[in-house]
Parts: structure tokens; C-alpha cells; sequence
């Protein structure tokens, strides 16, 4: 595959855990339909896993640009862990509640911990890329680069202080996230015919 068929990939995987995202808190989160949710939550987990072989394929292939690609490489991977937790430890640890009752909140909060430890590093990734579409000119290059920096210094401070303390930030710190993750996915597609691609 080529550099340009990479990136392509990666913004698209990375707009498949948008609109997924979007999908879970506008339907799958109110509807009683039991099979929704860990669909939804298998194509966050395929899509991630293939973010993370595009982004690994990317820092090794564009070394120039392999802090970001490493930077995209480790958010998709602590996605992958914390999609995970919940296809495979929410249902039993709320089983055990009765025994064992702060089992399900220790599990979730890990796992929210990981979502908003992954939506940091995509900030920092957004700014790292943005800046580099601001100085490929252009209008809608430029345009692109402002906004992902713009988001990516929302999501980094977000994400952190929900890291901190999720109860009070957990809506802005993944709203944040998400509108990181589709921006970046934008500035990736603009990527491959920026001069200053290569570095």
C-alpha cells in the first residue's frame, strides 16, 4: 500500500470511531436492543485495531513524521484496551456487583481513563499535523491545520482534567474527543498533497 493509501486509511478508520461514537450516544445509549451495543462496540474495536497497523506502517515508512504517526500508533492501541474492557469485563462485573459492589465502577473507570488518556494524545497529534497543514498554505489547509490545533489544545486539557476528576468532565473532555478525532481525520486527508509531506 502506498503513503497516500495509509493516511487515507487512517482518516478513514479514524471517521469510522466518530460517527460509531456518535451512533452509541444518540441510539445504542437509550435503546433496549441488547445486540446494538456490542456491535457498535466491535466495529469501535476493528476500526481501532486497523488504526493502530496504519499509523505503525506510517512511522515506519515516513520517519519524519514518526512522533505523530507514534503518537496516533499508541492512542488507537489504548483504545483497542478500553473498547475491550468493556466487550469483555462490564458484563460479569456487573454480575458480581452483590458480591464484590464496587467492582463495575473500578472496571468503568478504568476504562474511561484509557478513552480520555487516548483522546489526549490524539490532541497532541492533531496539533503536531495541524500546524504542518497551516504551513502547506493554502485556505482550506490552513483552515483545517487551525481548527485540529484549536481542538487539539481543547482535547488535551479536557481529557486531562477528566482523567482527574471524570465525573465532573466527562461529557466536554468526550465531546472534545470526538470533534479532535474527526478534524484530525480531515487534516489527514488533506495530508498526502501538502509539500511538506515528506517533511
Amino acid at each position: 500500500m502506498t503513503d497516500r493509501g495509509l493516511i487515507k486509511g487512517l482518516a478513514a478508520v479514524l471517521l469510522v470511531t466518530v460517527a460509531s461514537q456518535i451512533f452509541y450516544i444518540t441510539v445504542v445509549s437509550g435503546s433496549p436492543n441488547e445486540i446494538l451495543r456490542p456491535a457498535t462496540w466491535f466495529t469501535e474495536l476493528f476500526a481501532f485495531s486497523a488504526s493502530v497497523v496504519f499509523a505503525l506502517a506510517l512511522a515506519a515508512r515516513r520517519p519524519v513524521q514518526a512522533a505523530a504517526w507514534s503518537i496516533i500508533t499508541l492512542a488507537g492501541i489504548l483504545n483497542v484496551v478500553q473498547v475491550g474492557m468493556g466487550l469483555s469485563m462490564f458484563a460479569p462485573a456487573m454480575e458480581a456487583q452483590e458480591a464484590v459492589p464496587q467492582l463495575f465502577l473500578a472496571i468503568l473507570a478504568g476504562a474511561f481513563f484509557f478513552y480520555f488518556l487516548a483522546k489526549f494524545l490524539l490532541g497532541v497529534a492533531a496539533i503536531i499535523l495541524g500546524f504542518q497543514a497551516v504551513r502547506a498554505g493554502g485556505l482550506v489547509s490552513r483552515a483545517s491545520g487551525g481548527f485540529a490545533i484549536a481542538a487539539g489544545l481543547a482535547a488535551i486539557v479536557l481529557s486531562f482534567l477528566a482523567m482527574i476528576d471524570s465525573e465532573g468532565w466527562t461529557f466536554a473532555a468526550g465531546a472534545a474527543g470526538t470533534a479532535v478525532t474527526a478534524l484530525l481525520a480531515f487534516v489527514l486527508f488533506l495530508l498526502p498533497g501538502q509539500s511538506t509531506a515528506e517533511g
